[in-house]
């Protein structure tokens, strides 16, 4: 396989992952439905970015594994890409901080106001963005098994089947190992 092809796996895939961050989604509930909206709103598709954080800090490599003798490929990103790729069970609060923190810096959620023309303030909107939450969930974007899925037909376009195949199996144990270590259950 040619190196330079090889060191261009990793920008691959943080491409698509990134690309995948990027694609606005509608409003749902855990298990997919349509969160219930008081009034007559629609149910807009958000702009998916709020501090660009998450999208700012992928970085994806290649590191010496020395008990296998194979390079291993890792994917670096905040902690809590997790709740954004699989999303969040309803039952508990979030930390209202959190909630708060986001509200700053989301585009497009500046000055809501009530019936009666009013502004609802900040601390208000958090805790019902916080009770929404704690009562519906909201549902996972899966942007990690879609970027791999986008990607390995790509690899396999450039590289052929077995190099393809040789990525998938990489990505798979190490997402694997991954969600080991952290006690997460997941398929892929």
């Amino acid at each position: 396989m040619d190196d330079k092809l090889f060191l261009e796996i990793p920008k691959i895939i943080k491409e698509a992952l990134q690309k995948q961050l990027k694609v606005p989604r509608q409003s749902k509930t855990y298990d997919g439905r349509k969160k219930p909206i008081s009034g007559n709103y629609t149910y807009p598709k958000t702009p998916p970015i709020a501090s660009g954080n998450l999208i700012n800090n992928i970085d994806v490599f290649w590191k010496d594994n020395l008990e296998s003798g194979k390079p291993q490929l890792v994917v670096e990103m905040p902690d809590y890409w997790i709740w954004v790729d699989q999303g969040r069970r309803p039952g508990r609060y979030p930390p209202l901080s959190a909630i708060d923190r986001w509200s700053i810096v989301k585009q497009g959620l500046s000055g809501v106001r009530d019936q009666q023309g009013r502004f609802i303030p900040r601390k208000t909107l958090n805790f019902l963005r916080a009770r929404s939450i704690a009562k519906y969930g909201y549902y996972k974007t899966d942007f990690v098994n879609k970027a791999i899925n986008n990607v390995i037909d790509q690899i396999t376009e450039k590289l052929g089947d077995a190099a393809g195949q040789y990525i998938s199996d990489l990505l798979d144990e190490s997402l694997k190992v991954y969600f080991q270590d952290t006690g997460i259950n997941i398929k892929l």
